[in-house]
């Protein structure tokens, strides 16, 4: 099932073919990367689907950071802090198409020095054996603002969110130009408003997709709600909320799509009462509803 079909039905008639569904999904994982115990965020999938990259929030160290779990016999087995992370605040993790870099974010120091107060984008490259080094995309792509949430197409261009919590946030692209980056793109105002926050862009790998999240955008149904947009010969088209399949009255965001685009990963927090937060997986025909 392509995930833009499915969403232009949606768009154009309302309700579309009778796919019995999940209202908002199911648990992924349950007692194996889904845990009561502790709140989880920002799925990342191997292209097979057998590897899984997340962050976990903690109250005892390491506070934040990111893990790697791998299917075995139809189950994820407990998850272990990857290579380079378990120091510093590390977070939103995300397999490049290619599944040979890792960017995330991440509070370590810039060319040593003290932990840094705001969180900025790196990226680590496979080696012989795991993974190198954590390389910081520099000065152009990272301010004394937060950058948080990377998603990263075949082309080698970067979507992230920026901004402070004090704030809002809003959504920028930089393109790779050899061992740089352009300076950063906003995404303009058919995905980001001004008066609420557009953040956790996931990106097809041919640029074509983003699902994203959205804070108090009028006419959602929660806190968080997923949309959706497409990028039409260079220009975003306005984005589309991805409906009660998805979002309900709680915080859905941190989207991820299963690389056959057949399967939507995401978030789901409760804050009144404050549960942990959990990942729900659904069936993308669930969108046909």
């Amino acid at each position: 099932m392509n995930l833009l079909l499915a969403v232009s039905a949606v768009t154009v008639s309302g309700t579309v073919g009778a796919q019995e569904c999940e209202p908002g999904g199911s648990l992924f994982a349950p007692g194996e990367i889904s845990l009561e115990e502790r709140s989880e965020y920002r799925l990342a999938l191997s292209a097979d689907g057998k590897t899984a990259y997340y962050h976990v929030d903690s109250e005892t160290p390491p506070y934040q950071a990111i893990y790697v779990t791998h299917l075995q016999n139809g189950h994820f087995g407990p998850g272990e802090v990857v290579s380079f992370s378990g120091t510093y605040r590390d977070s939103d993790p995300f397999l490049s198409p290619d599944g040979q870099s890792l960017f995330y974010s991440s509070t370590r120091p810039v060319n040593g020095g003290a932990e840094r107060p705001d969180t900025d984008l790196w990226v680590v490259h496979r080696v012989r054996g795991g993974w190198g080094e954590p390389q910081h995309l520099g000065p152009l792509v990272n301010t004394p603002k937060e950058e948080l949430y990377p998603s990263v197409t075949r082309d080698g261009t970067v979507y992230f969110a920026s901004g402070t919590f004090d704030t809002d946030f809003e959504m920028y692209r930089v393109r790779r130009q050899g061992n740089h980056y352009t300076a950063p793109e906003n995404l303009g105002p058919a995905v980001n408003s001004p008066d609420s926050w557009e953040y956790n862009p996931w990106v097809s790998p041919d640029g074509r997709v983003m699902v994203f999240a959205s804070l108090n955008r009028p006419g959602g149904y929660g806190l968080g709600d997923l949309y959706v947009s497409f990028n039409l010969t260079g220009t975003w088209t306005q984005a589309v909320n991805l409906g009660p399949s998805v979002n309900t009255a709680k915080d859905e965001f941190h989207p991820l799509v299963s690389r056959d685009l057949s399967h939507l990963y995401f978030v789901r927090q409760t804050w009144d009462p404050f549960t942990p937060s959990d990942f729900y997986q659904l069936d993308t025909r669930c969108l046909w509803r």
